[in-house]
C-alpha cells in the first residue's frame, strides 16, 4: 500500500514539473499577446475540462506529459502559420525566443529552488562510497595492481581531473578507452604514511565488468562493513561473537575495504598460516590445492595417503585438499611441491602471483604451528584442518557512527582507527597465548563460510534461485564456442559454489550538502556527459532510462526521505529544461533556432518547411519514448523477453 502511495507521489511530482513549464510557456505567450487555445495535462481524451479567459483547461489520461496550445503552431485551413491573427508565428521572433525559453528557464529555476531547499535543511544522508576517494577492490590481475597499489589507497586525480568518486571511473569505463593516467597515494593505515603514485595505464575489458565497459582495474570504491544482522537464521557468523553495529576491518590477513574485497578474500582458495621462521612468528598466505593436482614421488604420495587414512578422509568420496610444500612429521618444509595450474602447465609453487599482502612463499625449515588460527601439530592435524576453511574475523566495536561531512569522511576513514592496536590482535593467531580482544578491536570465533547452494533459503527463493541457475546453463549449451562455453559453465558453477557469510552489512551514511549552485553544476555536467556520451556514440541509449524507470527512481527516492525525493525532482526539472533546449526541431531548442532563422532571413519559414524539419523528429522521439520503455520493462521483466 505504501509502494502505491509512492508511486502517486512520484506521479504527481513529475506531472508538477510538466505543469510549471507549460506554465511558463502560457504565462509568457498571454503577455506577448498570444491567444492560447489549450493548457493540458497529460494527453488523450480529456476527462476533465473546463473554460477560463478563453482558455480550454484539461486533464487527461496519460499523464506522462502535457502541452499548451497556441493559435498558429497548427495548421490552421490556407493560412500561413504567421498568417494566423494573434498566433505564435505571427508575432517578432524575440517574442517566440521568450516563449520558447520561458518552460525551460522555469524549470532550470525550479531546480534550482529545490537544490536551495535541501541545502536550507542540511543536506542529504548518502552511503560513505559514493563520495570516497579510496580504491574498496582491485583486480588482482590489473598493471596498477602488479604496480602496488592496493585496496585502501587513494586516487586523486584522473586523466588530470580532481578525483571525486567512483562515478568518474563508471564515465571512463564507458567513454574512455584510450590511456588512462591515474594519481593518488599509497596509504600504510598501520603508520599513516602515504607515498605517491603516477601512473598511465591502458584501460581494458573484465570479465568482473559488464560487456564494453573497460577499467584500470579499480573495480569498487571503498566502504564501511557495518554488521547488521544476519540474512538467514541459524548461519555460523550469529556463533561468532559478533554484534550489532560491529565494523568489520580484518579477514584472514587483509585489511577490509568493501564487500566485493571480502568475498575475494573468503573465496580465495588459500589457507592462512601461522609460520615460525628463525625465531619469528608470522602470518602467511598458501594455495590450498587439490591432492590430485600436486606432481608427488611416490615417497611424498605414500605419506600422504597415510595421512589420508589417519585423519579418516575417504578420497573416493572427496578429493582432499593439501597446499604445496613437503613437510616433515613435525610440520617442517623442507621443499616445494610441483603442481598444475589452470592451463596444465607444472608450475613451481614459489612462482605463484600474489594477490593478497600475505602471500608467502614458505622456505626450506619453516615451520607451520596453525591453520585458519586453529594450531596443529602433525601432518594429521594439518590435513584435517585443511579439508574446512575457518575464516578469521577481527571487528572494531563500540563506535557511534555520528553523522560526519562526505568532506571529513575518508580523514576520518584513516585517522579515526587506533591501527596499532589492530596489530596486537593479528600478532597472536594462532599461538598459545592469543589474545581476543585490543582496544575497540574484536577477534571474533573462528566462522565457516556456506556455499551459496548450501544457503537455508526460504523454499520460495531457493526455486527462484534454481530456475535462475538452470536458465543460466540452458543459455551456456546453447553457446557454439567450445571454450566460450566452458568458461560460462564454469562461472556459472564458481558461482553456486560462492562462500559467504550470510552478514547484513551496512555502509555508513555521510552528510552530502554542497552549496544549491555546486549541486546544479554537478547535475549539469552529469548530464551534459551523458549527452557527449550518447552522441560520441560511447553510450547505448539502452544505458538510459525512459518513463518507467523515472517513475521508479522517484518512487523509490520517497521511500528514502523527502530531501531525496526533492533532489530527484529537482534533477529530472533541470533535465527537462536542459533538454527542451537542444536545437531539436520539435523542442522548444528548436522553436528558438527556427526564430532566430527567420531573424537572419527576414522572413519566415511556410508551414511545409517546418513540417518536413518536424515530422522526422516527431517520429524518431516516438521511437526513442517506445525503445526507453522496452528497456525499461526489459529490465523489470528481463527474462521474459528474449
Amino acid at each position: 500500500m505504501i509502494s502505491i502511495f509512492y508511486i502517486f507521489l512520484a506521479l504527481m511530482g513529475l506531472n508538477l514539473l510538466v505543469f510549471i513549464h507549460e506554465l511558463g510557456h502560457y504565462i509568457v505567450a498571454r503577455r506577448e499577446g498570444m491567444r492560447v487555445h489549450v493548457f493540458s495535462i497529460g494527453f488523450g481524451k480529456p476527462f476533465f475540462s473546463w473554460m477560463r479567459k478563453g482558455v480550454k483547461w484539461q486533464i487527461c489520461p496519460f499523464l506522462f506529459g502535457g502541452y499548451v496550445r497556441i493559435a498558429g503552431m497548427e495548421k490552421e485551413g490556407d493560412l500561413e502559420p504567421y498568417e494566423v491573427k494573434d498566433g505564435f508565428y505571427s508575432k517578432k521572433p524575440w517574442a517566440r525566443i521568450k516563449v520558447a525559453l520561458a518552460g525551460p528557464i522555469v524549470n532550470l529555476v525550479f531546480a534550482l529552488f529545490l537544490f536551495s531547499v535541501i541545502w536550507a535543511f542540511g543536506g542529504r544522508e548518502k552511503p560513505f562510497s559514493q563520495f570516497t576517494k579510496l580504491i574498496g577492490y582491485m583486480d588482482p590481475t590489473s598493471e596498477l595492481y602488479q604496480k602496488g597499489v592496493r585496496p585502501g589507497d587513494e586516487i586523486t586525480e584522473y586523466n588530470g581531473e580532481p578525483f571525486t568518486g567512483y562515478k568518474d571511473l563508471i564515465y571512463a569505463a564507458i567513454m574512455n578507452g584510450r590511456p588512462a593516467n591515474v594519481e593518488g597515494n599509497r596509504i600504510d593505515y598501520y603508520t599513516s604514511e602515504r607515498t605517491p603514485y603516477d601512473y598511465t595505464l591502458t584501460p581494458y575489458e573484465s570479465p568482473k565488468l559488464r560487456k564494453g565497459f573497460k577499467t584500470v582495474g579499480i573495480l569498487a570504491p571503498a566502504s564501511f562493513l557495518i554488521y547488521s544482522g544476519s540474512l538467514y537464521p541459524n548461519l555460523p557468523l550469529e556463533k561468532s561473537g559478533i554484534e550489532q553495529s560491529d565494523r568489520i576491518v580484518w579477514v584472514d590477513g587483509e585489511l577490509i575495504f568493501s564487500s566485493e574485497q571480502l568475498s575475494q578474500v573468503l573465496n580465495s582458495g588459500k589457507a592462512l598460516l601461522t609460520i615460525e621462521r628463525d625465531g619469528e612468528i608470522f602470518l602467511g598466505k598458501v594455495p590450498r590445492i587439490p591432492l590430485e593436482d600436486l606432481r608427488l614421488s611416490s615417497e611424498e604420495s605414500i605419506e600422504l595417503h597415510d595421512w589420508e587414512y589417519d585423519a579418516a578422509l575417504n578420497p573416493r568420496e572427496e578429493i582432499s585438499l593439501f597446499i604445496p610444500y613437503n613437510l616433515t612429521h613435525d610440520l617442517r618444509v623442507q621443499n616445494g611441491l610441483f603442481y598444475l595450474d589452470s592451463h596444465s602447465k607444472v608450475t613451481r609453487s614459489s612462482s605463484q602471483m600474489k594477490s593478497s599482502p600475505l602471500d608467502t612463499i614458505l622456505k626450506p625449515g619453516d615451520r607451520i604451528l596453525a591453520v585458519d588460527g586453529i594450531p596443529v601439530n602433525s601432518g594429521v592435524a594439518l590435513l584435517t584442518e585443511l579439508q574446512t576453511q575457518h575464516v578469521q574475523i577481527i571487528v572494531k566495536r563500540g563506535s557511534s557512527w555520528e553523522d560526519v561531512s562526505w568532506k571529513d569522511e575518508d580523514r576520518i576513514f584513516e585517522s579515526g582507527t587506533d591501527w596499532d592496536a589492530l596489530t596486537t590482535l593479528t600478532s597472536e593467531i594462532g599461538t598459545a597465548g592469543s589474545v581476543r580482544t585490543s582496544g575497540k578491536f574484536h577477534l571474533l570465533n573462528s566462522v565457516t563460510p556456506i556455499r551459496l547452494m548450501d544457503f537455508p533459503l526460504p523454499e520460495e527463493k531457493r526455486s527462484e534461485l534454481d530456475q535462475q541457475l538452470s536458465e543460466q546453463r540452458q543459455e551456456a549449451e546453447k553457446i557454439s564456442n567450445v571454450e566460450e562455453r566452458e568458461q560460462m559453465l564454469d562461472q556459472i558453477k564458481s558461482y553456486q559454489n560462492r562462500l559467504m557469510l550470510g552478514a547484513a552489512l551496512q555502509d555508513r551514511t555521510v552528510t552530502y550538502n554542497p552549496t544549491p549552485f555546486a549541486l546544479f553544476t554537478s547535475v549539469f555536467q552529469e548530464i551534459s556527459r551523458n549527452l557527449i556520451g550518447l552522441f560520441s556514440g560511447h553510450f547505448s541509449p539502452k544505458h538510459f532510462g525512459g518513463p518507467i524507470f523515472i517513475v521508479q527512481v522517484m518512487q523509490q527516492s520517497w521511500g528514502i526521505g523527502i530531501k531525496e525525493a526533492l533532489f530527484w525532482l529537482g534533477a529530472i526539472s533541470l533535465n527537462l529544461g536542459f533538454l527542451n533546449l537542444l536545437p531539436i526541431p520539435v523542442l522548444d531548442g528548436g522553436h528558438i533556432c527556427f526564430s532566430i532563422i527567420e531573424k537572419i532571413r527576414k522572413k519566415p519559414l511556410k508551414a511545409k518547411t517546418m513540417q518536413r524539419l518536424i515530422l522526422p523528429f516527431v517520429a524518431l522521439l516516438i521511437f526513442m519514448f517506445i525503445y526507453l520503455t522496452y528497456n525499461d520493462l526489459t529490465r523489470i521483466f528481463g527474462r521474459f523477453f528474449p
